[in-house]
């Protein structure tokens, strides 16, 4: 009798499951899918990173002379930690007399020499894997991570975030649509343990969220956008848009806006574009996930027609939030979005991170600015007034000692052998939550624009020209990025040294000599120590360039190619340091 009623439910259970595939549309995949996603969000509700965190910032000062100890412990039998004597580092004050600042110069040789296998130079003889930074350098720089970290840094950053998500947005994680593209494999095949800053646990539990595919290595850029874009469109009840930059969203729904007949018509027959060369067994797997649905193509098809004017809304009437940094360089594209395609919907960009560690979470989403709490148990952290910011061995100040309202350069030492590191960003702090300074970032060092030391920054020279656009009639500014013309080598155009600028523009097909010069003229109004300059012939006037929007996708694409960095990880280059990426826009300059 027992068999009899085990085997009646379990052959209900599947009768009503199959009842669901077909009133319901669901696959199988679908179905398990979703039963994946109930899973972590259950394991989500029982974590305590929040309180952790409280707590940390709470004593966020013992925290963090508490972790420099452990941090030197575990240092203290490799070699970089027997010439700076670890062992005999009593405290932060100590540390901090005994080892000088460091930038990534400093530490090229020790990393060139674990990457032939040697052991016990930056770090002990445990696992822990290289990682490609994120940067626009033109060339590829790797630092090493622990991989015990990797899983910290996402309990302290991913978990806190998707925490305060979770409150701030009811029901929003029950459905994440995330965009992005696999590492790039070819950079380092002749390495091993390699890997991207993004946390291998925090891509696995977002896996289980999302209604997306994960990339796969052999498909193409154009593939990995459509297939991803399909399979979001496909799905009326997506609640999230995740991205790691503003700029990947604005190309998802570019590439939506060429692209978006064939997807409808894929949606409508339940299979993908024959046009597409993805392998078979990627395509299999693919396809079994679609399912026919007429009604969702036809309502997809209406709203497309209607314009693209706040269609993420219309599309996905669930859409609660949008998760990508927004803030630096990528604020433009944030501001793009929110204006048209995303009116209506918040932003919230969830930490503040980098190759080297973890340095802040957004416990503010509702906020339009970001903002980032320092997690003290991250790293050891250190702080240059930007005044001084230009001397090699400035003196620092820690975390307890920042003033609110004043702009730092952030350094920190932390658990994979980086030793007072100068990271380059600078941040103001706009508060204090507890004990520990809450910081906004403003702009990184390597993008200030500086031919003769007048020091123009990235955010400055941003509000400089977004403010000469308004005097050009008609001109939206789409995209740019600006150079020294010293980089471009015989491409200079002049022996003055002078500014390059290139911007893709709307509703302008060209620009006059006199509207390009407004451009320099708002410099010298904004900037008395350039109009000096120019005043006394030191510096030339500023070259403005239009260039077509997708010249930038072309740079980020070469950018991540030098680097090793996958392509999402690339923040948008503003201010280009190196010939290649400069040669680049040089080359596509339409007038």
């Amino acid at each position: 009798m027992l068999i009899l009623i085990i085997s009646t439910l379990f052959l209900g259970s599947i009768g009503i499951i199959y009842l669901l595939v077909i009133w319901k549309g669901w696959t199988l995949e679908g179905w398990l899918s979703k039963i994946r996603r109930r899973r972590c969000l259950c394991a989500l509700s029982k974590q305590k990173q929040r309180q952790i965190l409280e707590s940390d910032t709470k004593n966020a000062q013992a925290t963090q002379e508490t972790l420099l100890l452990e941090i030197l412990q575990k240092l203290v039998d490799t070699e970089r930690g027997k010439e700076y004597h670890f062992n005999k580092i009593k405290d932060v004050s100590s540390f901090k007399s005994v080892h000088p600042l460091t930038r990534y110069h400093h530490y090229k040789d020790y990393i060139d020499r674990m990457l032939q296998g040697e052991e016990n130079i930056l770090l002990p003889s445990e696992p822990f894997t290289f990682v490609a930074t994120a940067g626009t350098s033109g060339s590829c720089t790797v630092v090493p991570v622990k991989t015990s970290i990797i899983n910290e840094n996402f309990l302290q950053g991913t978990m806190v975030c998707l925490e305060v998500i979770q409150n701030s947005f009811p029901g929003a994680l029950e459905n994440v649509a995330r965009f992005h593209f696999p590492p790039n494999q070819n950079k380092f095949e002749t390495q091993k343990n390699f890997s991207t800053w993004s946390s291998a646990s925090s891509s696995l539990f977002l896996k289980d969220m999302c209604c997306t595919p994960t990339p796969h290595p052999s498909m193409t850029h154009h593939e990995v956008m459509y297939t991803q874009i399909l399979f979001a469109l496909k799905d009326p009840c997506v609640t999230v848009l995740e991205a790691n930059f503003s700029w990947v969203l604005r190309e998802v729904f570019s590439f939506m806006e060429s692209n978006w007949e064939t997807m409808v018509t894929d949606i409508q027959r339940g299979y993908l574009n024959t046009d597409l060369k993805i392998p078979q067994e990627i395509r299999r797997h693919l396809e079994a996930c679609l399912i026919q649905d007429s009604n969702r193509a036809a309502d997809l098809k209406t709203q497309f027609e209607n314009g693209f004017c706040g269609l993420a809304k219309r599309i996905w009437p669930k859409l609660q939030v949008i998760m990508a940094v927004g803030s630096g360089s990528s604020e433009l594209d944030t501001q793009i979005l929110k204006n048209t395609v995303c009116q209506g919907i918040p932003f919230y960009s969830p930490t503040y991170c980098s190759a080297e560690g973890l340095i802040g979470v957004n416990l503010w989403p509702e906020n339009a600015a970001p903002r980032y709490v320092l997690c003290p148990r991250s790293a050891l952290f250190e702080f240059i007034p930007l005044g001084m910011c230009k001397e090699e061995q400035p003196d620092t100040v820690c975390l307890q000692d920042v003033q609110v309202g004043e702009a730092y350069e952030l350094v920190l030492t932390n658990r994979a052998g980086l030793c007072r590191y100068r990271l380059g960003d600078v941040v103001r702090v706009a508060d204090f939550h507890n004990h520990s300074p809450i910081l906004e970032f403003l702009f990184r060092r390597s993008q200030t624009l500086s031919v003769r030391g007048e020091c123009i920054s990235e955010d400055e020279f941003y509000k400089t020209l977004l403010y000469t656009v308004k005097l050009w009639p008609g001109a939206t500014l789409l995209n740019y990025c600006c150079l020294e013309n010293g980089i471009l080598g015989p491409f200079s155009g002049g022996s003055d040294m002078h500014y390059e600028v290139f911007v893709a523009l709307k509703g302008v097909r060209d620009l006059s000599e006199e509207q390009r010069y407004k451009l320099d003229q708002a410099l010298q109004d904004h900037f008395p120590i350039y109009k000096s300059f120019r005043f006394k012939g030191s510096i030339g006037p500023v070259r403005v360039h239009l260039v077509s929007n997708q010249s930038f996708f072309k740079l980020l694409v070469l950018a991540a190619s030098l680097s090793g960095a996958p392509l999402d990880h690339i923040q948008p280059p503003r201010t280009l340091k190196y010939r290649n990426l400069a040669e680049s826009m040089q080359k596509q300059v339409l007038s």
